[in-house]
C-alpha cells in the first residue's frame, strides 16, 4: 500500500491526493478536535473496533459485574 500524499492548502484545509483521478480531495473533519479538551490517545488504531481498544487500555474500567437472578 502506498503512502497517501497529504498536504495543507493555504486556506487551512487538509487535502489528500486521490490515487485514481490524481486530484486533491478535502479531508473533512481533519483537526476538528484540535481545540477540544477531550484527551485523545494516539495509540488507538482506527481500523479496529475503538470501544474494545479503549476498554483494554483503561485499567479503571476493569470492574467485576455481578449478575442478579
Amino acid at each position: 500500500m502506498a503512502k497517501a500524499e497529504l498536504k495543507r492548502e493555504p486556506t487551512g484545509k487538509w487535502v489528500v491526493r486521490d490515487s485514481k483521478s490524481g486530484r486533491f480531495v478535502e479531508v473533512r473533519g481533519a483537526d476538528s478536535m484540535k481545540s477540544s479538551q477531550l484527551p485523545l490517545k494516539t495509540s488507538v488504531d482506527l481500523t479496529k473496533p475503538i470501544a474494545e481498544q479503549a476498554l483494554e487500555d483503561d485499567p479503571s474500567r476493569s470492574r467485576k459485574f455481578s449478575v442478579k437472578n
